[in-house]
C-alpha cells in the first residue's frame, strides 16, 4: 500500500479486502527495503496502522490479522441486503462475505430457518420508508460497512442509518 511515514494510507478496494481476507497489509516500503537489505524484513514494521478516513491509528489491519488465530468474524450472523450497486459489482458483497455475513439480493429470500442471525441491516443510497417498516430492518449506508471493515470493528448505526425524510 502506499503510505505516509506515519503507515497511513488511502482507503482502496485492495484495503479492504486485505483487512477483510485478514491479510497483512503493510506499506509497499516493506518491499523496497526488503530488496536493500537482500532479506525479508519483518512486515510488522510497515503494517498500515489507520487511514485518512477512518483515523491514523485505528489498528484495523492488525485487529482483524490477529483474529484468524480466534476465528472472529467481523459480521459473523449478520445478513445484508443491498438496495444499491458498488462499483464494482459484487466487490461490496465480497468484502462482507468474507467479513462472515450473509447476503441476500431480495428480503423475501431470507428465512429464519436458514441461518440464525443476531442481525439483520439493509444497505441503501436513499431510503425507503417501505423497506424499514415492511422488514422490520435497520436501513444504513455503504459506508457503515466500509467504516466497519477499515476498523475492523462494527461501528454504531447510529451515525449511518439513512433518514427517513
Amino acid at each position: 500500500m502506499k503510505t505516509d511515514e506515519e503507515l497511513v494510507c488511502e482507503r482502496t478496494l485492495k484495503y479492504f479486502l486485505g483487512i477483510a481476507g485478514r491479510k497483512w497489509v503493510v506499506s509497499y516500503q516493506w518491499i523496497i527495503q526488503s530488496f536493500k537489505e537482500g532479506r525479508i524484513l519483518d512486515e510488522e514494521n510497515f503494517e498500515v496502522k489507520g487511514d485518512v478516513i477512518n483515523g491514523r491509528n485505528h489498528q484495523g489491519p492488525k485487529r482483524a490479522r490477529q483474529s484468524l488465530s480466534t476465528v472472529v468474524r467481523l459480521f459473523i450472523y449478520l445478513l445484508l441486503c443491498f438496495f444499491f450497486f458498488f462499483s464494482p459489482p459484487g466487490h461490496l458483497e465480497w468484502i462482507v462475505e468474507l467479513c462472515g455475513a450473509s447476503v441476500v439480493k431480495q428480503l423475501h429470500l431470507f428465512t429464519h430457518k436458514v441461518v440464525s442471525v443476531k442481525g439483520m441491516l439493509c444497505l441503501a443510497t436513499d431510503h425507503s420508508p417501505s423497506i424499514q417498516q415492511k422488514n422490520n430492518v435497520a436501513v444504513v449506508t455503504r459506508e457503515w460497512v466500509l467504516d466497519s471493515v477499515a476498523c475492523f470493528e462494527c461501528q454504531g448505526l447510529d451515525a449511518y442509518l439513512v433518514s427517513r425524510d
